[in-house]
């Protein structure tokens, strides 16, 4: 049986697999891969994301991060959504993040989202951390949750990044009405960051609804770009940096 991870925190250091960190020169708004010196993540472009920062537990979504996270997402395994979930501990506790914010609160998930699992793998690994993370930080206890997905979306996998930023839109809502998240330092848990379209759509919600003043994510991996977006982009910035 697994060990249960309130009583076993697990550091991402003292893991034994072959992880890529985010670099320090990258974005601390959205963790991406900076290019000519400017964030080419199209949130970050356009100024849409409203995140402070994004704290980011494996490193970018590739190799045996990817395959760990893939193996609680899609196959729904529970060895893997415990040693997530006390990665996510070990991260929290020993970097200190939880003194930055007054709460951490999970990305919600539509029913539609569980296509046959027992429970959605997110969820799954917030709970197997709460009882951990709970002394250190407040936490949503789910019942009911602070942040609910009000309509199903579709599948964003394949999206180009714009797409994903309209699809999301107007999908979250407050869950419950509560003063608890005013002027709060809010610390939004996702598994993947890809575009950031989601915890921003999540953030707006918390900031214009709920009154939060803060919002910042913590995610186990991020999708790094992809070689042929990125030299489109590098390219775009080099002759627009000739232009100036």
């Amino acid at each position: 049986m697994a060990a249960r991870v309130g009583t076993y925190p697990l550091s991402p250091r003292r893991l034994a697999m072959r992880l890529e960190p985010i670099p320090p020169d990258a974005c601390p708004r959205c963790a991406q891969r900076r290019l000519a010196g400017r964030c080419v993540s199209l949130g970050c472009r356009q100024g849409w994301l409203p995140l402070r920062h994004t704290h980011v537990v494996l490193g970018y979504n590739q190799g045996d991060a990817r395959r760990l996270v893939l193996a609680a997402k899609d196959a729904a395994n529970r060895n893997a959504v415990t040693l997530l979930a006390r990665v996510l501990a070990g991260y929290l506790l020993a970097e200190e993040v939880r003194q930055a914010y007054d709460w951490l609160l999970p990305v919600p998930f539509h029913p539609g989202a569980l296509r046959g699992r027992p429970v959605h793998p997110l969820t799954a690994i917030y709970l197997d951390a709460l009882s951990v993370l709970r002394p250190a930080i407040r936490c949503d206890d789910l019942e009911p949750p602070f942040l609910v997905q009000a309509r199903a979306t579709p599948s964003l996998r394949g999206q180009s990044e714009a797409a994903r930023w309209r699809v999301v839109r107007g999908a979250f809502a407050i869950g419950r009405t509560t003063r608890m998240l005013s002027g709060a330092r809010v610390l939004l848990l996702d598994d993947v960051m890809t575009t950031g379209a989601t915890l921003s759509e999540c953030a707006r919600v918390l900031i214009e609804e709920a009154g939060a003043a803060l919002i910042a994510a913590v995610v186990l991996v991020r999708q790094p770009w992809r070689a042929d977006a990125a030299t489109r982009t590098q390219g775009r910035l080099a002759r627009t940096a000739h232009d100036d």
